[in-house]
């Protein structure tokens, strides 16, 4: 409110600076620059507004998994309770989707400490691929919290708020992840020169540099020894985009960065749609 009477006190002082002399016309051509000007002043301290919050987020020490997990716990107790509440017998149906879809939400952030129920991440992976990626999760997150929203209800609109955030928070964090993964790749070519090997010289390469940083020989890399990997690239990942990373990076699921997940991101591999 501060900063619209401080822009509407500048706009009125400008008009009261043009000279009565001039002709409407010239006067209404005054006033759209002066609109223009003052539109353009506004919409840049926004962007400098939204670059400063996005960068809290993405760098916060917040884990991405660990919010998520909070609302999918929050999305089914809400929904549990909706279907033994007798009081409102017609929201039973919908809260029944809240009790499922935050279930979902909880396998899908934990699904690779559940061996045991890896069929059903395969089965979600074959018909509802888009949810395996984390642009897809943040997606998923902010219509259930639109859902909520609509309810306006006082629970409703607090829960319906984290969870949207929750979708924000996961996108901003892995489209910040996924630059610094092709920032790392960059890297890469530029110390190594692995566009200039041949196939199989390069296979061998990017074999020895996985071996280097599996340093506990599982064939597999954990989440102490990924971020030495991407540092020794040329790029840190704080605690949000370390676990946005994983779940970038690791396609198939198993919650490790196996050897082919790591030499196609290293070779290349498209980051625009994770």
């Amino acid at each position: 409110d501060i900063a619209g009477r401080g822009a509407k006190s500048q706009e009125s002082q400008m008009q009261t600076d043009i000279p009565e002399t001039l002709s409407s016309e010239e006067k209404f051509s005054i006033m759209g620059r002066i609109g223009t000007a003052l539109a353009g002043k506004t919409l840049t301290s926004l962007r400098e507004q939204g670059s400063k919050v996005a960068e809290m987020i993405t760098k916060g020490p917040v884990s991405l998994t660990v919010m998520c997990l909070i609302g999918g716990l929050l999305t089914s107790l809400s929904g549990l309770f909706g279907m033994i509440n007798l009081l409102s017998p017609f929201d039973i149906l919908a809260s029944a989707y809240n009790f499922l879809f935050g279930l979902m939400m909880l396998y899908l952030e934990i699904h690779d400490k559940i061996p045991i129920l890896g069929f059903v991440y395969r089965r979600i992976e074959h018909w509802m691929r888009i949810l395996t990626t984390l642009s897809g999760r943040s997606l998923f997150y902010f219509y259930v919290g639109s859902l909520f929203l609509s309810k306006w209800t006082f629970f409703g609109m607090l829960l319906g708020m984290y969870m949207c955030t929750c979708g924000v928070f996961s996108f901003l964090v892995g489209k910040a992840a996924a630059k610094k993964l092709e920032g790392a790749q960059e890297g890469a070519n530029d110390q190594y020169e692995l566009n200039d090997m041949e196939t199989g010289e390069r296979a061998e390469f990017i074999k020895q540099k996985f071996d280097e940083f599996d340093t506990d020989g599982s064939g597999m890399l954990d989440a102490k020894e990924l971020p030495s990997l991407v540092k020794a690239l040329g790029q840190e990942l704080s605690k949000p985009e370390m676990d946005a990373a994983y779940a970038i990076l690791d396609t198939n699921g198993s919650g490790k960065i196996e050897y082919q997940e790591f030499k196609e991101w290293l070779s290349g591999r498209d980051l625009n749609f994770v």
